[in-house]
Order: structure tokens, then C-alpha cells, then sequence
């Protein structure tokens, strides 16, 4: 394979990373100090910032695709013309973009990236969407967390979560969007051949909710407890397992 093969290889395994929406890719795509500006506004300097940036927009989205419209890779560098597609609460939102991609040779991964895009029509085209996701109350989000659960796939549920959420459950503690995602890869394992009944959602207060459930199966005690969810602009802060 040659050098600007791997290049491209690893510049496509960042993008495909993006559009499986799991964070845990992108991280492993991502040199640890990669750098990711929108030029001409400040960077996101670090892998840690990077994904931030990238969990506000595509955790939130039901679907994303890049299309890449045309590419031209020469050593280490890729230039990458895409069309960045996100589907939004039953909508799609499109952005083109130019990016010119860096790879780190030693770890295959990508430590920069230049995306020349047009910041300002992009967000007078999504704002509405992200502001009516924001401005959900406790209930509308931990709703439509509970509605993902009952789907089984670990990054539906983990969509809502804030990106350094905290999930207590008895004595363990699952701190961040990564370490709540691998929580929920096991979720399906546990609940097979079990059923989960989710209880109203009552208010604790102004930024808590309260859901009780009941878990039953063949040849096993029913197990009963509730979640206490804490929200902050339309995501999951904290959420405490009583057992």
C-alpha cells in the first residue's frame, strides 16, 4: 500500500467515524493532539476538544453522511471537498465544506484538519433545530432517551447524554459520553429474554425527572428500581440508578 493510500485510509476512517455517530471512532481516528480549525474561527485544540465539538452537532443527529465530492491526497496531506449532511429531527441540514486533512505517519490518524466552511449560513440554517433541542424540558428528553432504550442500539441511547454526563448505578460510576456508551453496549445482554416496563415521568423539580421500571422474565425475580435524571439545555447531566 503506499504512503498516500494510508493516507486516505486514515483520513476516510475519521470520516466514517463521523457518520456512525460513536464518539469511541472518532476518538480512535483522531491523534491525540489533533487540532480541528474552521478557519477562519479559533481551533479546537486537542482530541478531547475535538470531540466535543463534533458530539454537540452529530449526538443529536438521527443520521449523518459526508459525501465527498472530489479528493486529491499527495504524503501525509488530503484535500477533501465534501457535502456534510446531518438529519435533525426528521430533517436534513447540509453544509459544503473544504478540508484539508494531516496525518500523523506514525499513528495513521488524523492530527489536523482545515475545514473551510461557511459558518454563517450554517448556523442560520440549524439553529432553529439545535434551539428547539435545547429547549426541551426534562421530561421531552428523558422521553425520547426512553424510547432509544426500548430500540437497543447503545448510541440512540447515549444521544442525549451530555459529553462529560455522569451515570451512577449502585456502585458504579460510568463518567462521560464513552464510558455511558459502553454501559449501554451491555444493556441488550441484560435485558434478553427479559421485558422493561418504564413507569410515567414525574417531576422532582425544575431540571429532574423521576422514572420508575420493572424488569421480568422467565425464571427470574422481578426486579424493580427508578432513575432519577438531572437536564441542562436539552441533555442528560447526571443520571442516578435507584436499585
Amino acid at each position: 500500500m503506499s504512503h498516500e493510500d494510508l493516507t486516505q485510509q486514515a483520513i476516510e476512517a475519521l470520516l466514517a467515524a463521523i457518520e456512525s455517530r460513536d464518539l469511541r471512532k472518532v476518538e480512535s481516528a483522531l491523534h491525540p493532539d489533533a487540532v480541528w480549525q474552521n478557519v477562519p474561527h479559533a481551533p479546537a485544540t486537542g482530541r478531547e476538544s475535538v470531540m466535543q465539538m463534533l458530539a454537540g452537532i452529530i449526538c443529536w443527529s438521527d443520521r449523518v453522511q459526508w459525501d465527498v465530492l472530489s479528493a486529491s491526497v499527495r504524503g501525509d496531506t488530503g484535500w477533501y471537498e465534501r457535502l456534510d449532511r446531518f438529519w435533525i429531527d426528521g430533517a436534513e441540514y447540509a453544509v459544503p465544506c473544504n478540508g484539508v486533512f494531516r496525518i500523523d505517519p506514525v499513528t495513521r490518524t488524523v492530527c489536523s484538519l482545515r475545514d473551510y466552511v461557511d459558518l454563517g449560513e450554517w448556523r442560520r440554517s440549524v439553529a432553529p433545530v439545535m434551539t428547539r433541542l435545547t429547549d426541551r424540558s426534562p421530561a421531552e428528553v428523558v422521553s425520547h432517551h426512553l424510547d432509544a432504550v426500548t430500540g437497543g442500539d447503545s448510541v440512540a441511547m447515549a444521544a442525549d447524554y451530555a459529553y462529560d454526563a455522569l451515570l451512577q448505578r449502585g456502585d458504579e460510576r460510568h463518567e462521560g459520553w464513552v464510558a455511558i456508551v459502553n454501559y449501554f453496549d451491555i444493556v441488550p445482554a441484560r435485558l434478553a429474554a427479559r421485558v422493561i416496563a418504564f413507569g410515567s415521568i414525574e417531576a422532582v423539580s425544575a431540571d429532574q425527572v423521576r422514572v420508575g421500571w420493572h424488569i421480568s422474565g422467565m425464571g427470574m425475580a422481578p426486579v424493580t428500581g427508578a432513575d432519577i435524571f438531572t437536564v441542562s439545555m436539552g441533555r442528560i447531566t447526571h443520571q442516578l440508578t435507584e436499585l
